[in-house]
């Protein structure tokens, strides 16, 4: 399905504004830091071996439970590498299911909205901008440095070298704010 880029946009500024709300400011991204400052349950497929074959059938790799009254949204998550292939993936999952989170959208089953949550996994976990203004565009670089999957990593490199043909090293003004944030995490 193609997507307007706007809505790819949209996106990307909701993730720049969850680093900026909380305060997310190194790399690789703690999801477990995220999801408590957000105030998410995070709760491993392994917690419930008994109905392991239910969380299964429910989704292959995770799923939320939106928040309910005053209980909290859960994002339950498969943490067999055996399947997930590598924790990086099952940090994908994770940061996936954020953006259902934080988009509010967690009520809607719209698979053809999965492909925003999969970017703004993507770009959340190794944004786009702070890749170009570093000039990062290495995928084993990629990988050591956010800790993502080898899929996220190449994508995330395809991504800034492209951008890099058309802008060079320009952050656009709504990236920037992130950019200061993480150039000054050290100082």
């Amino acid at each position: 399905m193609y997507r307007d880029s706007s809505e790819y946009e949209r996106i990307d500024k909701l993730a720049i504004d969850v680093y900026l709300d909380y305060g997310i400011n190194s790399f690789p991204l703690d999801e477990q830091e995220i999801c408590r400052k957000l105030g998410i349950s995070l709760v491993p497929y392994s917690a419930y071996e008994d109905d392991r074959d239910l969380l299964l059938k429910k989704s292959l790799k995770g799923f939320m439970s939106p928040p309910f009254g005053n209980k909290k949204a859960i994002i339950f998550y498969n943490d067999d590498l055996r399947i997930m292939k590598s924790w990086g993936s099952v940090r994908q999952t994770i940061f996936h299911e954020i953006k259902h989170y934080v988009n509010e959208d967690y009520y809607e089953d719209d698979p053809e909205d999965d492909d925003l949550a999969e970017h703004f996994g993507r770009f959340f976990s190794c944004p786009t901008p702070y890749l170009v203004k570093h000039n990062i565009t290495d995928v084993n670089e990629i990988i050591s440095i956010f800790k993502v999957s080898s899929d996220v990593a190449r994508y995330a490199s395809s991504n800034v070298i492209n951008r890099m043909k058309k802008y060079g090293k320009m952050v656009f003004d709504y990236e920037q704010p992130l950019i200061d944030l993480l150039d000054n995490r050290s100082k």
